[in-house]
């Protein structure tokens, strides 16, 4: 398996700096993050973010992410279609053909309960069909928030499994540890997963709290944390999964340490379940 970070580890920190620090710990990729690159290329450009790509070697693992697409105002949508194509038109250039999709929480839903998967498979056949155009994977990437509208892998799945009755390539699943267990799945599920389905897996711990109370703050490095981790990653091998492993973190408190030090720290944790 190969190792990445996603951006969101290291939010404040500049994009090169970022990227070295991350290569000079030993990651094999990396996620980029849609708005930290857009700020990044209002004053460079495309060439210059391949460029430094290239001299970190580095692969560009995917986009993260189109939030909340799935029960959002038409307009909102409309807006994610247009970063997203923008994406995907950098992504040609650069090495990069997967996004994530994020599916909305029911708080914000434009719809009745009883709509609610059908909404979320139209406008994923939507994304789909953009992505083809620009020769893009598109990802689902469920969250295991209470009030998120696709909390599990079973129903991901589900919805995947409707929206290629338009005929398209499949999609693929990008799990993440942390809402992984929030959804209260069993780390033995994975092996309910077909090989074809499981595409990037996002990795992390949290302090310990109620399933149901924690957030994406509380995500800590693998082991410092609560999460069956052992079990989980043991399921990985047995299955023989070869994907991507990612290191993804909100905690604030990593984002005003050395990126060096939390890049080496993540390595470091994630090598323990390896």
């Amino acid at each position: 398996m190969k190792i990445s970070m996603n951006q969101a580890t290291m939010m404040k920190t500049p994009m090169d700096k970022f990227l070295r620090a991350i290569s000079e710990a030993g990651f094999d990729g990396v996620e980029l993050r849609r708005d930290e690159t857009f700020a990044y290329l209002e004053e460079h450009s495309v060439k210059d973010l391949s460029e430094l790509l290239e001299q970190n070697d580095l692969e560009v693992v995917s986009w993260n992410a189109i939030e909340l697409f799935s029960l959002c105002p038409q307009k909102e949508f409309e807006w994610m279609l247009d970063y997203s194509e923008r994406l995907m038109k950098i992504g040609n250039e650069i090495g990069c053909d997967l996004i994530i999709a994020v599916p909305s929480f029911t708080d914000d839903a434009i719809v009745e309960k009883e709509q609610y998967e059908d909404l979320t498979v139209r406008r994923f056949q939507t994304l789909r069909k953009l992505a083809d155009d620009y020769e893009f994977r598109m990802g689902f990437e469920p969250l295991g928030f209470p009030n998120n509208s696709v909390r599990n892998v079973k129903k991901a799945v589900r919805i995947m499994e409707k929206a290629e009755e338009d005929g398209l390539d499949p999609s693929g699943l990008v799990i993440d540890t942390f809402h992984y267990f929030l959804a209260h799945t069993s780390p033995q599920t994975l092996k309910d997963i077909p090989e074809d389905r499981l595409w990037l897996v996002h990795c992390n711990d949290a302090i310990k709290k109620p399933l149901d109370e924690l957030q994406d703050e509380d995500r800590v490095h693998m082991g410092d944390g609560f999460f069956e981790l052992e079990e989980f990653f043991g399921v990985l091998r047995d299955i023989d999964c070869d994907k991507y492993l990612s290191v993804e973190m909100f905690n604030q408190d990593y984002w005003n340490q050395d990126p060096r030090e939390v890049a080496r720290k993540s390595m470091e944790h994630l090598k323990k379940f390896l």
